[in-house]
């Protein structure tokens, strides 16, 4: 059947030991995570210079808000990863666990298994890890960069199946912090919260 062939078509790198080292160092890194705050600067295609604040409460949890004049955000709540804009009081909903923003909220972070990683590259004290979602590959891919010592989450970027490239840059990263759960709440329709 197609999908079996198109399944077929995740071509998994090729690791050397280096690399099963350095992606078990950044799953324990993921893993550790509990809580995180940042800032962000968000390009795509090299243009649109978008700046928001970053959240993520493992399990499940993160919010991606941007500073005016983007009025939208997303939520994950654990069950749905949300899209809301509340200048145009519009929401959309899809289930977490079908979006690769799932991967980097779960629970247990295995780089295996329904992600496939299809790329580990490292220079300049950086570690950069490619993965695809092993059953959708055509879905897009999602690079994830780290500084190599200690292990710290600097970007990541994910291209669509369209081939739009998004790259999303932290800073000020604060691991740890007590993050109110409302942060997770969608907001309702017509409040700005």
């Amino acid at each position: 059947s197609w999908a079996v062939s198109c399944a077929a078509a995740v071509q998994p790198a090729q690791l050397t030991a280096q690399d099963r080292s350095d992606l078990q160092r950044v799953e324990q890194y993921l893993g550790s995570l509990t809580t995180v705050q940042a800032d962000f600067v968000q390009t795509t295609n090299n243009t649109d210079l978008y700046r928001g604040h970053f959240y993520l409460k493992r399990p499940g949890k993160m919010r991606l808000e941007y500073e005016p004049p983007i009025s939208y955000m997303y939520i994950a709540d654990g069950t749905w990863l949300t899209y809301y804009d509340a200048d145009l009081r519009q929401r959309k909903d899809v289930p977490l666990g079908s979006t690769i923003a799932d991967f980097i909220t779960r629970a247990n972070v295995k780089l295996s298994g329904d992600v496939t990683v299809t790329k580990v590259s490292r220079g300049n004290n950086l570690l950069s890890v490619q993965l695809v979602q092993t059953d959708k590959p055509n879905d897009g891919a999602l690079t994830l960069n780290f500084t190599a010592n200690p292990i710290i989450l600097q970007s990541w970027v994910s291209v669509d199946q369209q081939g739009n490239v998004t790259q999303v840059d932290l800073t000020g990263i604060q691991p740890g912090v007590q993050l109110d759960n409302k942060l997770f709440i969608v907001p309702r329709r017509g409040s700005n919260r």
